[in-house]
């Protein structure tokens, strides 16, 4: 049968199509081989880079951690460190204080000073380096509390008034009516920032005063003002390519003033680290030989306003510290020796009558109500420190039967403020701790009523208004009293008398620790000493009391060495208040 046209046009058309078919699905095959490969090669690439992220967290968790360990590292030599360099610092220039105070000779009281000066710039220093590393650790910390500008610049005004370069030199304080009485910021940080700048101005200028300024502005925001404060000087100025380097860490601008003036070139960029923590801005006007104005403004809330008129009495109104801590009775607990005898020696200057523990566990068991009207703890102690011992004995007592607790620190200041408030701690002071900033702290612990000066300057009576025979009198018994002054001045048994307080205090000292201790040889050895200084004076009572203690192992006495101490003790701290 033949084919017809139409049969062969099918045909051929079929036959196309299978070709056609079948190229496609050999090119489908090798698109879906191509796939699968593709697809295998984008999961093997995919586990790699899975496997890289893998590795690349691994390693960036690694450097976290180190990045972590470091500043943890660092946090914790700040910390150490400044309590380290504080407490030796401290007792240095608490010892020269002491030093001076009973020093007559002109001569001897100059190298004090300098020594003294040597002391607070070096305190400078350490201050500026542990700030300025506080920061870089991000341990520096910022408050929110009320500030009163015109005492904290009346404060600082007289604190440089009274020595080193402010001796001498007018130091004005010109604070504007538009400045709020009361408003909220950090307290602390605007004295330091103060407190930079008129050091800066007095180490930088050799005449002519130094004006603090302040003033306030409103801005849009409710209870908000501007506070901007000034500080000026006609020193030596600062020529103007080099103030861009002001601030800058490290940085000193140099002129014929650098080299006395010292530094370390920290105090503006801390005050500029400063200033940016709460919020604020520094800067400075100057013109080379004329002098220069530093300044700084930063938004406050406002508490309160006062009238024009309190606020021009109140810029001249500087508190006087009240003589009322007289007779209180305080337990001291630190462990360090050159810090306890700087303690006992500012305190039985003060006339209180005081306690002494070697550390926090001693603190708690010696404590008891009414038993103390104040108590002083140091932070860092062996056994138990001041924080613990000042929780135990908050838990262990009623409320109302706990003295107020002042916290003297060596450490960084920041770190233990929070803490110490936790326990029940009332105030905290930084070391070095001179002896005016203790006496303040302790009548501001105390409530004590505080005097204020209006009009006049006041100044307390000097001591010679009450009569060396009168002192003498209530020192010695009458007819002891007229023997020694058959061989001797009032004046040098005073000097005497005060000589014999300070070395029954030393050895009072030394006696309880040695008795603490175990060294009965220690005690018998110190007992003797007292026993023959108070019968070389005529001190019959306390030189029974100082005999009991050196028989104590062959006369055996109802009293334990601690009774006998602590009453010895008493008996010096009346002394020492009556000379004082």
């Amino acid at each position: 049968m033949t084919a017809t046209p139409d049969d062969r046009v099918s045909r051929n058309r079929y036959n196309r199509e299978c070709a056609a078919r079948a190229e496609a699905e050999v090119l489908l095959e090798n698109k879906s081989r191509q796939l699968y490969e593709a697809n295998l090669a984008l999961n093997e690439h995919s586990g790699r880079l899975e496997h890289a992220v893998r590795e690349r967290t691994a390693d960036l968790e690694k450097a976290l951690a180190r990045a972590e360990a470091a500043s943890t590292a660092r946090s914790r030599f700040v910390a150490t460190m400044s309590h380290e360099i504080r407490t030796p610092l401290g007792g240095l220039l608490g010892m020269i204080d002491l030093l001076s105070m009973d020093e007559a000779d002109p001569k001897k009281l100059e190298l004090l000073n300098y020594a003294k000066a040597a002391g607070n710039g070096l305190s400078r220093i350490v201050n500026d380096v542990l700030d300025f590393s506080k920061m870089e650790a991000g341990v520096f910390v910022f408050e929110e509390e009320h500030v009163d500008i015109r005492a904290l610049a009346e404060s600082t005004r007289m604190l440089y008034s009274s020595h080193g370069k402010g001796i001498g030199r007018s130091i004005l304080t010109k604070i504007d009516s538009s400045v709020p009485r009361l408003f909220l910021s950090d307290a602390t940080r605007i004295r330091q920032v103060i407190s930079n700048l008129l050091s800066n101005a007095l180490r930088y200028s050799t005449e002519g005063p130094i004006i603090l300024r302040a003033k306030a502005t409103p801005v849009e925001k409710d209870k908000f003002v501007l506070l901007r404060v000034e500080i000026e000087d006609f020193g030596v100025g600062i020529p103007a390519d080099k103030i861009s380097s002001l601030f800058k860490d490290f940085s000193q601008v140099a002129n014929s003033l650098t080299a006395a003036a010292q530094g370390t070139g920290l105090g503006l960029a801390i005050c500029k680290r400063i200033m940016e923590g709460i919020g604020g801005r520094i800067g400075v006007n100057t013109s080379l030989g004329e002098g220069s104005t530093f300044w700084f403004e930063v938004q406050v809330e406002v508490v309160s306003m006062m009238s024009s008129d309190r606020a021009t009495a109140l810029d001249r109104s500087p508190q006087v510290v009240s003589e009322d801590i007289a007779g209180k009775r305080v337990l001291i607990a630190e462990d360090n020796v050159i810090n306890q005898r700087l303690l006992l020696a500012y305190t039985q200057r003060m006339g209180l009558i005081v306690d002494l523990a070697e550390n926090g566990r001693i603190a708690f068991e010696k404590f008891a109500p009414s038993k103390y009207d104040l108590l002083l703890m140091d932070i860092a102690m062996p056994e138990m420190d001041g924080l613990e011992a000042t929780r135990r004995i908050r838990e262990k007592w009623p409320k109302g039967s706990v003295p107020p607790v002042i916290a003297l620190t060596a450490h960084v200041a920041d770190a233990i403020e929070e803490e110490a408030k936790l326990v029940g701690i009332d105030i905290v002071i930084s070391k070095p701790i001179p002896f005016d900033d203790l006496k303040a702290a302790m009548v501001a612990a105390l409530n004590l009523p505080s005097a204020k000066v209006t009009g006049k300057q006041v100044h307390s009576l000097p001591a010679e208004t009450r009569s060396s025979e009168s002192i003498l009198m209530d020192i010695f018994p009458a007819d002891v009293a007229k023997g020694h002054l058959e061989m001797l001045s009032e004046e040098e048994l005073l000097d005497i008398t005060g000589k014999f307080v300070a070395d029954c205090s030393s050895r009072i000292e030394k006696l309880l620790v040695a008795d603490h201790q175990g060294e009965t040889e220690e005690v018998t050895q110190q007992a003797h000493s007292l026993k023959g200084a108070c019968l070389a004076l005529g001190l019959n009572e306390l030189a029974d009391w100082a005999r009991s203690i050196e028989l104590r192992e062959r006369e055996p006495v109802d009293e334990s060495v601690v009774d006998l101490a602590n009453k010895f003790s008493s008996e010096i701290n009346r002394l020492t208040s009556i000379l004082s």
